[in-house]
């Protein structure tokens, strides 16, 4: 079966795209009929784990991976807000398949601030109509760093959804609990909510599932996900609220997230959902 894919997840640019590819190209080969898309930090992408052996040595002691990693992504943050000017031309190129969302960081020096709502501003005045923040990258807590975000953009437009890159707590890195997410979701019941990565491991899947089940304003986006941890969502919450998401061509192929949907043991009217349908139905809600 041919399914319609709207992609709640796709990057301007990324290491799948391949040196030679389009962006267009690359979704009219893989059936995207849509796609919410943002820009991508590609100074992070390509330096966060530079483990040259000279710049890891200190005091006589050579630093460990994980610490230089850390140490990198420190130096990487930006002051600034990125640049989206990519976004903005490759939807110029097919307006009707493109929803643009806002990278948004919420962490800089305050006499910054309002600079960079007004950024915001003038973005949503293009046309952009959500925002992605990184709880990885600008080593966000929630909902303590983004109180403000959250108000100002349920002021300019209660319609405008709010899409989480999610991570999961670990040793290294505090990440975002689904307490973490609970918190917000009830705090802020007209925010539309996107759980990026929801399925990221079996466990966090579980997790997510039956802390967030009862929130209608919460959706569950499928990329970089496991398999069984969507089939876990989907017995969990209901396909309704879960979208796919692929995250090209940042972390994987497309082909290979399409996969991981069309193996799922459920009917192909359930994956259709999954694909496209609840995904067209969340953003014609916001006229995007």
């Amino acid at each position: 079966m041919n399914f319609r894919i709207f992609d709640c997840h796709l990057h301007t640019y990324g290491t799948f795209l391949g040196p030679n590819k389009d962006l267009i190209t690359y979704l009219d080969e893989n059936n995207i009929e849509k796609a919410v898309l943002t820009t991508i930090n590609r100074a992070a992408k390509s330096k966060i784990f530079n483990t040259n052996p000279e710049e890891r040595e200190k005091d006589g002691q050579e630093k460990t991976n994980i610490n230089q990693a850390f140490e990198n992504l420190r130096k990487l943050l930006p002051k600034y807000q990125l640049d989206h000017q990519d976004v903005i031309s490759l939807s110029n190129l097919d307006p009707k398949r493109f929803v643009k969302f806002f990278w948004f960081n919420p962490k800089f020096d305050m006499d910054k601030e309002e600079k960079n709502y007004r950024i915001l501003e003038d973005h949503f005045k293009k046309g952009f109509c959500g925002v992605k923040i990184h709880s990885g990258i600008n080593l966000i807590k929630i909902p303590r760093d983004i109180n403000k975000l959250v108000s100002f953009m349920q002021d300019f437009d209660k319609r405008f959804p709010l899409f989480i890159h999610s991570t999961p707590k670990t040793s290294y890195f505090g990440g975002v609990s689904c307490k973490d997410i609970v918190n917000l979701a009830s705090n802020n019941p007209e925010l539309t909510i996107i759980v990026g990565h929801a399925a990221l491991a079996m466990e966090y899947a579980i997790d997510l599932g039956l802390a967030l089940k009862k929130f209608k304003n919460v959706f569950f986006e499928t990329s970089c996900s496991i398999p069984y941890g969507i089939l876990s969502l989907i017995k969990t919450i209901g396909p309704e609220r879960i979208i796919f998401g692929s995250d090209a061509p940042v972390t994987n192929p497309l082909s290979l997230e399409i996969d991981k949907i069309t193996c799922l043991p459920v009917s192909n009217d359930i994956k259709q959902d999954i694909f496209y349908n609840n995904a067209e139905k969340l953003f014609n809600r916001f006229n995007c």
